[in-house]
């Protein structure tokens, strides 16, 4: 990992990818099996479920939930909770 960044109390889950260039700030919770792309932020006080997927450049912002199995798409910022199983994409 390459210019990633993991802030106070972020917790991140098994067997999880993280590429380089990712931010992930104060008290995020990860899932296990999670995939976080080249460029994605996940900001403060976000959980992400298991299984989830951030495509490039993905952004979630302050506090959202995240369920299982959803894929961030490229570029995407996500300002409302996501609900399990959903893609979205710009």
């Amino acid at each position: 990992m390459h210019d990633v960044m993991v802030n106070a109390n972020a917790r991140i889950g098994k067997n999880c990818i993280i590429n380089n260039k990712v931010l992930i700030e104060h008290d995020v919770v990860i899932g296990d099996h999670c995939h976080i792309a080249t460029g994605a932020i996940v900001n403060g006080e976000v959980s992400v479920g298991n299984d989830s997927f951030f495509e490039s450049g993905a952004v979630a912002r302050q506090s959202v939930f995240i369920g299982n199995n959803c894929t961030i798409g490229a570029g995407v910022i996500v300002k409302r909770d996501i609900k399990p199983d959903q893609v979205i994409k710009n």
